[in-house]
């Protein structure tokens, strides 16, 4: 049987073709998580928008399960004059056993111009390729392309009246790029159309799993390969060209590589750790932390962005806080806690201020992890929120970041080169690790948001995920509180100075 591609399989097919392979021959084995559904919802909302925002047309209803009705649909369409249906939304074309659904297909007298809608802020190489494979088809198809655009996000538009996205969708025009690759288009679909029938490919995974898209295969992918090292040496950290170099000369464990392939004292002490067994915690580490003052506020945001801002005031993809969890601890040692989250699916940030405001009072170190981010939100907040900014600005101020400090004072193996708070705290307190929350990461908060706003979610259901999304956030300030003391840790001291730089 002849296989039948797609646009999306030839683009799976030139990351990898083996993920080619499973998607004809395995779909079953694909895992998606909820985060990938979540980016997918979004951009098939900004798809339905942006045929407004190009003038409307005609939109070609037949689904992607029903391809034959599709192509008959598409070609009734064409066959009426281009004044009548100027525009086509998701026509269907079809050439040499390639499908594919365009966007949007503009018609006019001199020829044809296909526009690509993609949900980014950008023109990316492999949206090219995308539109370089549907003008291929739509010419094989008889259609005379002309002039190919990109349509995508303005992320310098601003949501100021409410229902108008005037000016969200912009266009650039990728003609001159699309035809460049022309040529190449169908040598690549007799290659995989030779590695849909053939047997599996045996190829590995690595880094070609993740770009430029992470493959929904690769659990079932890595189940097949033999255990890696147990260290490997790709946990270094910012250290691509070394791996690279190292691995060439046929290092696979970290704790076999000697001390003088190492560039930096940090890398040299992620190794020694890693090879003794010993957590590396500097001599003036306990000082530091014993000097932060009372009363101590920590502080943890959970944030959403949208791709059609959904809030006045906002931009596409702009980071927005709707949730906190602050911890607050005395110098008598007693801990309270306080949280904000909002639900309503409104914009929750000018209630987010106030309540943030009264939780961290006026004085007192605010300890975050990673402050940038923290502080990045509090500017954005100033700066929408004029009459609240000097506040705003104050808490930056206060704001001290307990991941320079462990970076540059604490290392356990186990960390496996990473200093998030969910690498660290299971070294120092495991029975605060994440394992027992539903929602255990950023993206999984997320997601669990954009469910609970949603005006079809049962009562029940929102509940939970309140109930969820506070556990979550109070787990990591409360981690924080924990973060601040070493003393019941068991860590060895096992240098008495920070490491070379």
């Amino acid at each position: 049987m002849t296989p039948r591609l797609s646009k999306s399989r030839i683009q799976s097919g030139r990351q990898c073709q083996k993920r080619l392979w499973l998607e004809l021959n395995q779909p079953e084995t694909a895992r998606w998580g909820g985060a990938a559904q979540t980016r997918l919802d979004e951009g098939t909302r900004f798809g339905e928008l942006a045929r407004d925002l190009l003038g409307g047309g005609l939109l070609i209803t037949a689904d992607h399960l029903h391809v034959r009705e599709a192509l008959a649909e598409t070609q009734a369409a064409l066959e009426r004059p281009h004044t009548e249906f100027p525009m086509l939304f998701e026509p269907a074309f079809s050439h040499e056993d390639v499908r594919v659904r365009v966007d949007a297909f503009q018609r006019g007298e001199d020829g044809d111009t296909l526009i690509e809608v993609k949900s980014t802020t950008s023109v990316k190489g492999e949206h090219i390729w995308d539109c370089a494979v549907q003008t291929w088809v739509a010419r094989g198809a008889g259609r005379h392309v002309r002039k190919v655009m990109l349509a995508h996000v303005d992320n310098q538009f601003v949501y100021t009246t409410a229902g108008d996205y005037t000016g969200l969708l912009t266009q650039v025009d990728i003609t001159e790029a699309v035809e460049a690759l022309q040529p190449e288009i169908p040598v690549i679909v007799a290659t995989l159309k030779k590695v849909a029938i053939e047997p599996m490919p045996g190829i590995s995974t690595g880094r070609h799993c993740s770009t430029p898209y992470g493959c929904p295969f690769l659990s079932h992918c890595q189940s097949g390969e033999a255990a890696p090292a147990q260290y490997p040496v790709d946990l270094l950290p910012r250290a691509g060209a070394l791996i690279e170099r190292l691995q060439e000369a046929g290092y696979r464990d970290l704790r076999d590589v000697p001390d003088s392939e190492l560039p930096n004292g940090l890398l040299k002490r992620i190794a020694a750790a890693t090879r003794t067994e010993q957590t590396y915690v500097s001599e003036e580490f306990r000082r530091i932390l014993v000097a932060i003052p009372y009363p101590r506020f920590f502080l943890d945001f959970e944030t959403i962005s949208f791709v059609i801002p959904r809030w006045l005031g906002t931009r596409p993809f702009q980071s927005l806080p709707f949730q906190f969890s602050c911890h607050s601890e005395a110098a008598s040692g007693a801990i309270s806690h306080t949280g904000f989250l909002d639900l309503s699916g409104e914009s929750p940030l000018a209630t987010f201020i106030d309540h943030l405001l009264e939780a961290v009072a006026e004085e007192g170190p605010i300890i975050v992890w990673n402050k940038g981010f923290e502080a990045s939100r509090l500017r954005d907040l100033a700066g929408m929120f004029p009459d609240r900014s000097e506040a705003l600005l104050r808490v930056i101020e206060r704001m001290v970041d307990l991941l320079p400090l462990y970076r540059e004072h604490y290392y356990h193996r186990d960390m496996r080169g990473s200093w998030s708070i969910k690498a660290v705290l299971p070294t120092l307190a495991p029975e605060l690790a994440y394992a027992d929350l539903t929602i255990g990461d950023g993206s999984e908060a997320q997601s669990a948001y954009m469910e609970a706003i949603r005006s079809e979610t049962p009562a029940h259901r929102r509940d939970a995920l309140r109930e969820q999304l506070l556990a979550y956030c109070e787990r990591d300030t409360r981690a924080m509180v924990r973060l601040m003391t070493l003393e019941e840790s068991g860590a060895t001291v096992t240098r008495s100075s920070s490491p070379d730089r």
